[in-house]
């Protein structure tokens, strides 16, 4: 079973270069360098957990090695599985998370725009909570949309809440009503799970794009499907265009770049 990510104290952690304490208050950012060029992102204090798991691990040089094994072209750049640092040719990496989950921080003044750095997760299928991966990390990328393309992505939202809440909903019935998890009442957990989810969507207001975040969406770009379902825990100050040019590498069929992208160094820093 997975360990679930306990809060780090950001009082007295070292920075990559030496003895150095970060200060309290003070935005942190951090420095990944790539054998494609540096990306810079500063994190974000309202997501307490994913910045300090991030630090601790650019601090404990946990990345240097690793691929950023799935690049989809204007959608994602994704990396940090420990099992990637084996850069063997040809291999489906992405199953690796360090052995640990954490808890999900998912606010809705944070969008993904492009240059956003969210979490990787599994699917709320089998993840309801929607947990974090571990070590792994995504740069957005996405693409510039206009409102009637955005109007869809809504619809897409609502729905992908819709079904997120319905795992929800059975997960928490199956742990109520053990029984319920026997193959055999299927029906019966189905029913009192849309009858949960029906109740419970009469009382919500349907999902929409704030018009702020559509501004963004139409003129920088992002993934803005992905709204209200991951945790974004930080942004690219510096080395968007690094991004786009990792963004943009020949990949085989599982997405994996065709020539490695590697994770050289890491530097935790405040200015």
């Amino acid at each position: 079973m997975k360990k679930i990510l306990a809060l780090f104290s950001l009082l007295f952690v070292m920075t990559a270069c030496g003895p150095e304490q970060l200060e309290e208050g003070k935005p942190v950012y951090v420095t990944v360098s790539t054998n494609m060029g540096d990306v810079t992102v500063m994190l974000y204090d309202d997501t307490p957990l994913h910045r300090d798991n991030f630090i601790k691990l650019c601090q404990d040089n946990a990345y240097e090695g690793v691929l950023f094994h799935r690049v989809i072209k204007e959608f994602v750049v994704q990396g940090g599985d420990p099992n990637s640092k084996a850069h063997e040719p040809g291999a489906l990496y992405g199953d690796g998370d360090g052995g640990y989950t954490v808890p999900a921080e998912i606010l809705p003044n944070h969008f993904n725009k492009r240059g956003a750095l969210i979490d990787a997760k599994e699917g709320d299928e089998v993840n309801p909570e929607r947990e974090s991966a571990g070590t792994q990390f995504c740069f957005i990328q996405g693409k510039v949309w206009n409102d009637e393309e955005l109007d869809g992505i809504e619809k897409r939202i609502n729905n992908t809440r819709r079904n997120w809440l319905y795992y929800v909903f059975q997960s928490r019935l199956k742990k109520q009503h053990p029984e319920l998890a026997d193959e055999a009442n299927a029906d019966e957990l189905h029913m009192q799970t849309s009858l949960m989810l029906e109740d419970t969507l009469a009382q919500l207001q349907p999902m929409v794009i704030p018009e702020e975040h559509r501004q963004v969406y139409r003129t920088i770009g992002g993934s803005p499907h992905l709204d209200g379902s991951v945790t974004i825990f930080g942004e690219v100050v510096e080395g968007l265009d690094i991004v786009e040019k990792i963004s943009l590498v020949e990949t085989d069929k599982n997405d994996r770049p065709l020539q490695d992208v590697i994770v050289l160094k890491t530097k935790v820093f405040q200015k």
